[in-house]
């Protein structure tokens, strides 16, 4: 995976547990910046994690990602907390599994929290392309509200709508979603009880496609106890065995296969990998259940086999 030298030229807290992150870029320009993104910030000790992309400048030499501060997470977030302005790192190249579609009926984005940064993004090239489109930015309270200012300074008016949990009480996303234009999306990221009410809810629409992101692996997932399984690699004939107690990530770097890695949960999509043959046990967060469906790829950092052997495009 291709990493780019930077330093953090501004640090901004936009709320009690969020801070902005500014970096900017020694040589050259970053690339793949867009709605959706998301990149590896490498902060030593072979600590990566991901963050997505909520603005960059024209010239693409600066680029901004939040983060909230959560003390009992796994470590990102408290070294991104500690960085001060002009510390140096590497930064991976962008990626992008939650891009929009390039078809523009009516779209619904729903903010929870931290997940607001791909989808102000988005709204920002939604107005900049004139498309119809409502945001719901969903927070426990006005002072979480990390980004309000930001969504409003794109000029939204009545398509932008701030829900308060301490003032407006639950949401009410069934109404949301039986209000929708026909055959409308939605695009959605927030903590993971958001997401399971919007996909439910989801059920009842009228035609359209829920998209998503987590910023954390599912627990309420039901996945079958593991079992031992082949994988082929397609461009040597190679055959290998998957035992219960190791990932298919873990078999293919034992066996000296290069495969771009991430978060290891399922989350960013660095190891996606193609399927050629077979049939997937998907355990990842990223994939839509229609993209699932397919068994083209997978993320073999955490999914298995249904099949008794899986055909990989290595």
């Amino acid at each position: 995976m291709v990493t780019y030298p930077a330093r953090l030229v501004s640090k901004t807290k936009l709320s009690p547990d969020i801070s902005d992150f500014c970096f900017e870029i020694e040589t050259g320009s970053f690339s793949g910046l867009e709605p959706g993104a998301h990149i590896d910030v490498h902060l030593g000790e072979g600590l990566v994690r991901q963050y997505s992309i909520w603005d960059w400048s024209a010239d693409k030499t600066r680029l901004n990602v939040a983060v909230k501060q959560e003390r009992q997470g796994r470590g990102g977030s408290v070294a991104m907390h500690q960085l001060a302005i002009g510390d140096r790192l590497e930064i991976g190249g962008a990626r992008n599994h939650f891009r929009l579609k390039g078809h523009r009926q009516h779209i619904t984005l729903i903010a929870g929290g931290i997940g607001a940064t791909p989808l102000l993004a988005m709204a920002r090239q939604l107005v900049a392309e004139g498309a119809d489109f409502r945001i719901y930015y969903l927070v426990r309270s006005q002072d979480h509200a990390a980004f309000h200012d930001q969504f409003c300074q794109l000029g939204l008016s009545g398509q932008y709508h701030l829900h308060c949990d301490d003032v407006d009480g639950v949401f009410d996303f069934q109404t949301l979603v039986q209000s929708m234009p026909l055959n409308g999306d939605i695009y959605t990221c927030g903590p993971e009880p958001m997401l399971n009410a919007v996909l439910e809810a989801g059920k009842h629409m009228r035609g359209g496609t829920i998209h998503f992101e987590r910023f954390a692996a599912a627990t309420d997932v039901v996945t079958s106890p593991n079992s031992t399984f082949e994988v082929e690699i397609n461009s040597s004939g190679a055959i290998f065995e998957v035992p219960e107690d190791q990932s298919l990530l873990q078999v293919l770097q034992d066996k000296g296969l290069s495969v771009d890695v991430g978060c290891t949960e399922g989350l960013c999509g660095s190891c996606m990998v193609d399927v050629l043959s077979g049939e997937v046990d998907h355990r990842d967060g990223i994939l839509t259940p229609e993209e699932q469906a397919t068994n083209d790829y997978m993320c073999v950092c955490v999914s298995r086999a249904k099949s008794k052997r899986l055909v990989l495009a290595l």
